[in-house]
């Protein structure tokens, strides 16, 4: 008889968390998979994710960082990321896997503190954006390279700054994703200091990602979603033979091959994401948060 995988839901304030409770408990889309747990929520949150579970048959309880011997794995998914680190920290030390939502952090030194207890633990510890598994990318970054050499991409898509989750990180992290994943996933990426600019309606960043040994330029623009509700993903390649282009559509299952992920390297099918790949994206936006806050500092300072 197969053992059910128990999942931990920590932190429900997030539509991530309906869905993952759909995906799992209610739909049952993979297999001997079950949240079991319920956690860092407020108690009206639970009693509703609990009560969608056991129409579908799957009891849930309320728990807490204290359930690290109930649990076999754990997904941490607050809607801000500056509370994962305090979340995920007793589990990953306890050597549990743990998927953390996007953003992985909102603070370098939080990913860094994540990675390096993950490697003294022995934890499987990965962080996924939704868009870097859309269906729309793979062909896109085929048609491209059928065309030449990547020179050039281009990324735009809703984030705010001044978002109360945490500025750019909250939103901003689906644009690096997709960028990493156009860019073929390689475990080497690395990301350059980026160059900040607002627009009226936007922030751009252009930063230098290096792959293979080769450089592109990765222009990234952060369109408010205040002025631009209904604003897509969207991406443009520029090839030594053309530019392609493409909307990013994330569909209504955006979740399921993040879950796929990261039970794919529970498994140990799949190799664990770096350290490169976890904190190199929080490095990128916590640089371009602080440019764009930058200039609103000086002014409090002169003014001052």
């Amino acid at each position: 008889m197969t053992r059910t995988v128990r999942l931990a839901l920590v932190g429900l304030d997030s539509s991530h968390a309906d869905q993952y409770v759909r995906l799992l408990n209610v739909e049952q889309r993979f297999p001997g998979v079950r949240v079991t747990v319920l956690a860092d929520g407020d108690p009206g949150r639970v009693a509703e994710l609990a009560a969608r579970s056991a129409a579908a048959g799957v009891p849930v309880r309320a728990g807490g960082p204290d359930d690290v011997a109930s649990v076999d794995a754990v997904v941490v998914a607050h809607r801000a990321g500056r509370l994962h680190h305090a979340a995920a920290l007793p589990f990953v030390r306890a050597g549990l896997p743990v998927l953390v939502d996007k953003p992985f952090t909102a603070a370098v030194a939080d990913a860094e503190d994540l990675v390096t207890a993950a490697r003294a633990s022995g934890s499987v510890l990965t962080s996924c954006s939704a868009l870097r598994f859309v269906p729309d990318v793979a062909p896109l970054r085929a048609t491209a390279l059928a065309h030449g050499r990547i020179t050039t991409l281009t990324l735009s898509g809703p984030a705010d700054p001044g978002s109360p989750h945490d500025g750019l990180h909250f939103l901003g992290i689906h644009l690096v994703e997709a960028a990493r994943s156009l860019l073929g996933g390689d475990a080497d990426l690395t990301w350059g200091e980026p160059a900040v600019g607002p627009e009226n309606d936007a922030v751009t960043a252009t930063v230098t990602a290096t792959t293979g040994g080769r450089d592109v330029v990765v222009r990234l623009r952060l369109v408010d979603p205040a002025q631009h509700p209904t604003h897509p993903f969207h991406a443009a390649l520029t090839t030594t033979g053309g530019t392609v282009d493409g909307t990013l559509d994330v569909g209504p299952d955006y979740l399921e091959p993040v879950l796929a992920h990261f039970l794919d390297q529970v498994a140990g099918t799949l190799a664990a994401d770096t350290r490169a790949q976890l904190v190199g994206p929080v490095a990128l936006l916590a640089a371009v948060q602080a440019a764009v806050q930058a200039p609103s500092r000086a002014g409090s300072a002169r003014s001052a």
